[in-house]
């Protein structure tokens, strides 16, 4: 009687300490605007203002994104030394889940970015649907960025014109523009349709759809992360 006593105290303890210990996501919060909610990814536009420290938090998902207003930040880890970032426009994050931390923003104008949460643990695992004629990527005015198991994401220049890409979606894609242009969104059927696009805009195409995205002024650098 007394050493099951003795186990459901420890089991008490253990379970108080848990829930000290349990600490909240990075999002939602202050500064941070969520652009998109699917059963598969939430994208978040995310600010850093000088003098305004997150909490202590702890990633629930693996997450990517890139940062298109550039700034500093100091980044405190519940254990270790504090690192100060200064981060330019395109720079990429990728970060796993379980990371845990604290956040300030060091400037003003303050650091901003486009971050993509993975829901599923896991790829999907599904092929490059079949989009008509050769994929987007690779090609020769496109870098890899990032590649590894849940996404690859490509940094290019997007020029308008004859020579321009005209994209559709092999995989599911988010696309973040990091300067200013004009697309024109082509569905399978129907007009297109001209949209102007600058700094943190964000555009998600789903994995085969029929819709076609060209440049039609401007040449703005864009990151384009494929979902695997």
């Amino acid at each position: 009687m007394k050493q099951t006593a003795i186990v459901l105290l420890l089991t008490a303890c253990v379970a108080a300490l848990g829930a000290q210990t349990a600490l909240p996501p990075p999002f939602p919060r202050q500064n941070a605007t969520k652009l998109l909610d699917t059963d598969r990814i939430n994208v978040w536009d995310v600010a850093w203002p000088k003098g305004q420290p997150t909490a202590l938090h702890r990633h629930v998902y693996d997450q990517v994104g890139t940062y298109y207003a550039p700034g500093g930040r100091v980044i405190t880890p519940p254990a270790g030394a504090a690192r100060t970032i200064d981060t330019p426009v395109g720079a990429l994050s990728d970060t796993r889940k379980g990371t845990t931390h604290v956040e300030e923003g060091t400037t003003d104008p303050p650091l901003r970015a486009v971050f993509i949460e993975l829901k599923a643990d896991a790829a999907t695992g599904l092929p490059a649907a079949e989009v008509g004629g050769l994929p987007a990527f690779p090609r020769a005015d496109a870098t890899r960025a990032l590649d590894n198991d849940r996404v690859t994401a490509w940094d290019f220049v997007w020029v308008s014109g004859a020579d321009g890409l005209r994209f559709r979606a092999a995989r599911e894609t988010v696309i973040v523009w990091l300067g200013v242009g004009t697309i024109r969104v082509t569905p399978g059927r129907g007009p297109a349709t001209p949209i102007e696009v600058k700094a943190g805009t964000m555009r998600h195409v789903p994995r085969g759809s029929e819709e076609t995205i060209e440049m039609v002024s401007g040449s703005p650098r864009t990151m384009l992360f494929e979902l695997k």
